[in-house]
């Protein structure tokens, strides 16, 4: 199966992504505003906590080996 954020990724790529928000005041009764720079952001951070996650991971088990070759 297909990593679920690169799945997100294609379809971004391929589409343009909108919010819509209930306005009584509006025209057509809603707003609809541009979340392309949202999706972006959202990506990037999704992308950078799993860079970190692994690193804590590498950090935790170099730190585990080390204690047991300590002891």
């Amino acid at each position: 199966m297909k990593d679920r954020l690169a799945f997100i990724k294609e379809k971004r790529e391929k589409n343009n992504i909108y919010y819509s928000r209930y306005n009584p005041k509006s025209e057509l009764l809603y707003d609809i505003e541009d979340a392309n720079e949202d999706f972006s952001w959202m990506i990037y951070e999704i992308e950078r906590l799993r860079r970190e996650n692994t690193e804590l991971r590498k950090f935790i088990e170099k730190v585990k080996s080390d204690i047991d070759n300590n002891v």
